[in-house]
């Protein structure tokens, strides 16, 4: 159910979902938010993000009230009261909520609301990530890569999360074959997040290109896109690039 909800959400537009959110549909309006939490197909808006995760809740969603919670504690289009929001998502975490679990685990791997709780964090994150939560898989990839790194199994999260529709899961493990010297697998994850209209993997698949030497036209192109979209790596790389063209 939740691979299809995310297929589902793949296919909408921002303004469809706009649309829908307009009419009362809950689920339409977490997942605008989302999109504008993480710039993906429009220009990244955390307060905007807020705003409709609260909306969302309101309206009954708990998957928008999982999101609303995490959003409060970042302080994200908010002032931040994490001691709040982690015993709302614990609460819903404990009632067995996927996404709740995945960002319970992300806000304690963190620190936030008190000491960073690294193994009770990977626990977390595990869990949803089994129970379907891509974005969780990705972070666990992420945390794994950081902490020893295990390439490996990095790798096979990531690839988990891409698969269940996280486009932050598709970058990364983008960005390791990237690192590995496996430019066409880089390239074909990296495009995956670009389409999914994320800024990050825009800009890491026109640096790629550019990098190579493949199709450098292009690859300025992407740079454009990711730093358009808020990435601020994507506008370093062009920047850097548009220097080099001007001392030749």
């Amino acid at each position: 159910m939740i691979l299809l909800i995310a297929l589902l959400a793949a296919t909408s537009t921002p303004a469809s979902l706009e649309k829908s959110c307009k009419a009362g549909k809950a689920a339409a309006c977490d997942e605008l938010g989302r999109r504008y939490s993480d710039g993906l197909g429009v220009r990244r808006d955390e307060t905007r993000a807020a705003e409709l995760f609260r909306k969302s809740c309101k309206a009954g969603n708990q998957d928008g009230c999982a999101d609303d919670a995490r959003a409060l504690a970042l302080g994200e289009g908010q002032a931040a009261d994490a001691k709040a929001a982690l015993v709302r998502l614990d609460k819903l975490c404990k009632e067995g909520k996927a996404r709740a679990c995945g960002h319970l685990g992300e806000a304690l791997l963190r620190g936030l609301g008190g000491p960073k709780e690294g193994p009770v964090a990977d626990d977390l994150l595990a869990k949803a990530c089994d129970d379907g939560f891509g974005r969780a898989c990705s972070n666990l990839a992420s945390a794994v890569y950081k902490a020893a790194p295990q390439r490996e199994q990095a790798e096979a999260l990531s690839l988990r999360g891409c698969n269940l529709g996280d486009p932050a899961g598709c970058a990364f493990v983008g960005e390791l074959y990237g690192a590995s010297g496996d430019a066409l697998r880089a390239g074909v994850y990296l495009a995956k997040a670009c389409d999914a209209g994320l800024a990050r993997g825009c800009g890491a698949q026109g640096f790629l290109l550019v990098d190579s030497g493949a199709d450098p036209k292009r690859g300025e192109k992407l740079l454009q896109k990711g730093c358009d979209g808020g990435d601020a790596r994507s506008c370093d790389a062009l920047r850097d690039l548009k220097l080099r063209d001007v001392k030749k």
